[in-house]
């Protein structure tokens, strides 16, 4: 038995996807993270609220950088047609999110417990010889998460998270 048989991996092709997205910021600490997606994430659903957007698919975070001081990030909701008016004041923006030829994996359970899944990950990347040290994690940004079930009416053990990986 292989230390990834809990890992559930594909290769697949991502589409492009029109998104309203609004950025971050936040320190290392996870509560710190936490509290910054949250944050984000109710500014960005105050934007598509405001623009009268209609969302059409999984929210997703999408890291664009990551390191011992923190992280920068974009929270994106995918969304059928662009607003009817342009977007004249705050962060928030509309943007394509491109295409991509990614490695996906599956995280199932609490947002808690990511660190464990990326902990996998990074042992799997290591094992296939596609990452040497923590340090390689650059090389996939911008990487993402995508949010298959809605955190306030699903059970936290019943949360499935895709994390999406592109491939260069």
């Amino acid at each position: 038995m292989s230390q990834f048989d809990t890992l559930e991996f594909a290769e697949i092709d991502v589409p492009l996807v029109l998104a309203a997205q609004m950025p971050g910021v936040s320190g290392p600490d996870p509560a710190a993270i936490a509290g910054a997606m949250r944050t984000a994430f109710d500014e960005l659903m105050g934007f598509i609220k405001q623009y009268k957007l209609c969302p059409s698919g999984a929210p997703r975070t999408i890291y664009t950088a990551c390191g011992p001081q923190g992280i920068r990030f974009v929270v994106a909701m995918p969304i059928a047609k662009p607003p009817s008016m342009p977007r004249t004041i705050g962060p928030g923006f509309i943007k394509n999110l491109a295409a991509a030829r990614t490695m996906r994996f599956t995280h199932r359970g609490p947002y808690a417990d990511l660190k464990k899944t990326y902990g996998l990950i990074t042992e799997f990347l290591k094992d296939k010889g596609l990452m040497k040290t923590d340090a390689d994690w650059g090389k996939y940004m911008p990487m993402w998460e995508e949010y298959l079930n809605d955190p306030h009416t699903t059970p936290p053990e019943n949360l499935r998270t895709y994390i999406y990986l592109p491939l260069t």
